[in-house]
């Protein structure tokens, strides 16, 4: 707190260190608080509060609630604004609630359930099939375009296959899913921030949102995964829902 900024908590007295928890546990009472009051609360004396304010770095009492009561101006940091835009409403279309639904349909009906994504997205459907194995879904994540997924479940059905990636453009990831496309074991979903990709139009199904593409030195991605995990959470939950 900035309050006590000019304070060496060293040279505390105990009496000042009452004082001090007080006011740090607090600061609205405080600001409205009379000396004697402060003191009472606190179980010190009026003289012990003045010499803390003057410790303190103000000339009077008044000056010290003066500063308690005065707006904060300390900024919100960048990235604690950047946190909600990540998932304002208008990053998401209309009608994913929809899409969510149904997709979610399919995992509730499917034998088993493939997340595949390379990268940071790779990250997410490790974090993706983990969560649904957790709520009784046999998944897992695929981040190796060279996996023979096809020969893995070559003998199962009603497979749902959901493809991440933020530009929807990964060559390996549409060729997999171009494998699958027609294929009546096989439901195929992507989850991309690219709803015009040729990955989202090769897919069944996709679950789209917006988010800025930052790259670092050209080749470094540093683009938020956030609204990714975001879709992948209300993927669980909307299931979670068919399940009750």
């Amino acid at each position: 707190m900035a309050l006590f900024g000019k304070l060496d908590f060293n040279q505390l007295s105990a009496t000042d260190r009452a004082l001090y928890q007080y006011i740090a546990s607090h600061e609205k009472e405080v600001a409205y608080m009379r000396v004697r009051e402060l003191a009472s609360a606190s179980h010190t004396s009026a003289s012990s509060v003045m010499r803390f304010v003057k410790k303190l770095g103000y000339p009077s009492f008044a000056a010290f609630k003066g500063a308690l009561q005065a707006p904060s101006t300390t900024s919100t940091p960048d990235y604690l604004q950047k946190g909600p835009q990540l998932l304002a409403p208008e990053k998401f279309p209309q009608d994913l609630p929809r899409h969510l639904h149904i997709v979610a349909e399919a995992i509730y009906e499917a034998e088993n359930v493939i997340f595949f994504g390379m990268g940071a997205s790779g990250s997410v459907c490790e974090y993706a099939a983990r969560k649904m194995a957790t709520i009784g879904y046999n998944s897992f994540a695929l981040t190796d375009p060279t996996y023979p997924i096809a020969q893995k479940l070559r003998n199962t059905s009603q497979n749902v296959l959901i493809v991440l990636s933020v530009t929807g453009k990964t060559t390996e990831l549409v060729e997999t899913v171009n494998n699958f496309k027609n294929h009546e074991d096989f439901v195929t979903v992507a989850i991309t921030a690219n709803a015009d990709s040729l990955l989202a139009e090769m897919c069944q199904h996709t679950l789209s949102y917006q988010v800025e593409i930052v790259h670092q030195d050209r080749f470094n991605d540093l683009t938020s995964q956030i609204p990714a995990l975001f879709v992948v959470e209300a993927l669980v939950a909307e299931i979670q829902k068919l399940e009750k």
